[in-house]
């Protein structure tokens, strides 16, 4: 009788130790699936767990991603917010991938700054040099160099980011050139509007809902 009385004692002390320590697991858990998607250098996660934690439900997340990337765009930093939120506990566990089915409320934040913009600008238009950009509230300014009809031209693009769709891209809203004496540099596919990051792109299933430039920084917001 005590064997079995032992035997009993183990399986429910491991499943309790199994339940104490599930907020720790899926914490881990979650941290890796944020850092895989978005190739962070940190990644900080705090979850508030729910009675329902072993069926995928979490009370409350909060989070920190640093120095990582969205799509083509580099993000100094990403903060996730979220309240009563479910996520399929079974391919989190199995499959370690972070699928979100249900929130009460969900928001990422990020802030790209100027130098990310410059290296997105830079990689799309192979022939911009002395690239330098400044962002200001409602717009982002980039001034350039381009080499045509054997002469340099000065280039000025106003332009900024916008969701289509989902996605989000980066477009010239104006372009501007000169050059010296009378020669004209036409502007047609002088710089074409760039896809920065796919709807698919951000973790949890989120989708891109604003943009907003602001004094050196552009802040995009997402939710579900």
């Amino acid at each position: 009788m005590w064997k079995a009385s032992a035997v009993v004692l183990a399986i429910v002390v491991a499943v309790a130790a199994g339940i104490f320590a599930l907020p720790t697991v899926v914490t881990h858990m979650i941290t890796d699936a944020l850092r895989d998607r978005t190739s962070a250098e940190d990644v900080q996660i705090s979850i508030t767990d729910s009675p329902r934690l072993v069926f995928g439900e979490i009370g409350a997340l909060d989070g920190v991603i640093r120095q990582g990337r969205i799509g083509k765009v580099f993000v100094r930093e990403l903060t996730v917010t979220g309240t009563n939120l479910r996520f399929d506990m079974r391919q989190l566990l199995s499959e370690q991938q972070l699928v979100l089915t249900a929130a009460e409320s969900v928001e990422m934040r990020g802030i790209v700054d100027a130098d990310a913009i410059r290296e997105l600008i830079t990689n799309a238009a192979d022939k911009f040099t002395d690239v330098a950009v400044t962002v200001h509230p409602g717009s982002v300014l980039t001034t350039a160099k381009t080499r045509a009809f054997g002469q340099t031209f000065e280039v000025t693009i106003e332009g900024g980011f916008s969701i289509v769709s989902g996605d989000l891209y980066y477009k010239a809203r104006r372009i501007s050139a000169r050059g010296m004496g009378l020669n004209v540099l036409s502007l047609d596919g002088l710089f074409p509007d760039v896809l920065v990051a796919r709807a698919d792109t951000l973790p949890f299933g989120l989708a891109f809902q604003t943009v907003e430039e602001k004094d050196g920084v552009v802040i995009l917001t997402a939710g579900k």
